[in-house]
């Protein structure tokens, strides 16, 4: 239950945000929405059930549930954070290089589910039309990962279209009549938005590809007034095919290592295989 429970949390922040982490506090709608709690376990023949307790997301959420439609994977009301997983696990499934239900974070977290699987534990089994989640799942989350193409820096002009304040979300409408979906980083962002509404807007930030190299969201840094960009930037620039040089080396033996060796002490809580994991995707 430790490790499937941030799975859902994120796979419920995938289906209605459309990025599964972002930065800063968590909202509470979020909390409320994937609070899962153990209350007990039976036997049926050689599977153990076990028995959660958790809310539907229309009650969870109602705030978000209560506004306009603007991800295409906001789950039914009387749905729950079990059924949004899996409907993450579906896709994995079925190796879905197009789906919006999973970024790189969520295949990443996904990928952990490795360490379960043993001779005594050979897969998990949701009630969501039976799905099942087993060492094939947790390869292909695994070849999808290695597939998602880097995210990159992009300079992107549209319609500023849809707003949505409780998930820090936004929409633009490109002049070929493509919807761009987009997130910005703090509610303070959102409020700065709301001038633009209807007028050209000038979104700096890191476009976020699924497998199949197509754009999945773009991660704001900040949106400007557009009017009188070129028109180069009224689409979306592909993924980059070329990978990045790998890093420099430092020689063994001289007293550096890992970051120390740059600067000093790291102040940050990374875990080794979390730096292990950034300096992957950096590589790809």
């Amino acid at each position: 239950m430790r490790t499937v429970k941030p799975l859902t949390t994120q796979s419920v922040r995938m289906a209605v945000e459309g990025s599964s982490v972002a930065r800063g506090a968590r909202p509470n709608w979020l909390d409320s929405a994937s609070d899962i709690r153990f209350v007990d376990y039976s036997s049926e023949g050689e599977d153990t059930l076990l028995h959660v307790e958790v809310p539907r997301l229309g009650e969870a959420a109602h705030e978000i549930y209560e506004q306009g439609e603007l991800w295409d994977t906001k789950p039914a009301a009387e749905a729950t954070a079990i059924d949004v997983f899996g409907q993450v696990i579906s896709e994995v499934a079925a190796a879905n290089p197009e789906s919006v239900w999973f970024d790189r974070p969520l295949l990443a977290r996904l990928k952990q589910l490795g360490k379960l699987f043993s001779e005594h534990l050979l897969s998990l089994r949701l009630p969501r039309d039976s799905v099942t989640v087993d060492k094939r799942v947790v390869q292909n989350a695994a070849q999808l990962s290695d597939r998602t193409p880097a995210p990159r820096q992009v300079r992107v002009v549209g319609v500023l279209d849809m707003i949505r304040h409780s998930t820090r979300s936004f929409a633009l409408k490109m002049p070929d009549g493509a919807e761009v979906h987009g997130v910005v980083e703090n509610l303070e962002q959102v409020d700065s938005l709301r001038h633009l509404f209807g007028k050209p807007a000038l979104v700096l930030g890191k476009a976020v590809y699924r497998p199949s190299g197509t754009l999945l969201r773009i991660d704001a840094q900040a949106v400007e007034n557009g009017e009188g960009q070129p028109v180069l930037f009224a689409k979306v620039p592909p993924p980059r095919s070329r990978k990045p040089p790998l890093p420099r080396r430092v020689a063994s033996g001289k007293g550096w290592s890992g970051l120390s060796a740059f600067f000093g002490k790291w102040p940050g809580e990374e875990t080794d295989e979390e730096w292990q994991e950034m300096l992957s995707e950096l590589r790809r």
